[in-house]
């Protein structure tokens, strides 16, 4: 069975990540420098596929363990 990845969803909010680099256009996630522990916690099947949002990026870089907690709370 082969499961959709819609790459405009978070990855762990599941809301829009709002990038545009699939549309061949500038994007803010070019720009961020995004801690290499958040992209560890990409599941496999999504990495390289589906951009984390900004939300989702400063909620870790200011609360990682609440941001964590959360996850574990999904």
């Amino acid at each position: 069975m082969t499961q959709n990845i819609n790459d405009s969803v978070c990855p762990f909010c599941q809301q829009n990540n709002r990038c545009a680099v699939a549309n061949n256009q500038g994007c803010w996630c070019v720009d961020v420098k995004i801690p290499i522990e958040l992209l560890k916690l990409v599941p496999i099947k999504l990495r390289e596929k589906s951009c984390i949002c900004n939300a989702c990026i400063a909620s870790f870089i200011d609360e990682p363990e609440l941001f964590l907690k959360k996850q574990q709370d999904l």
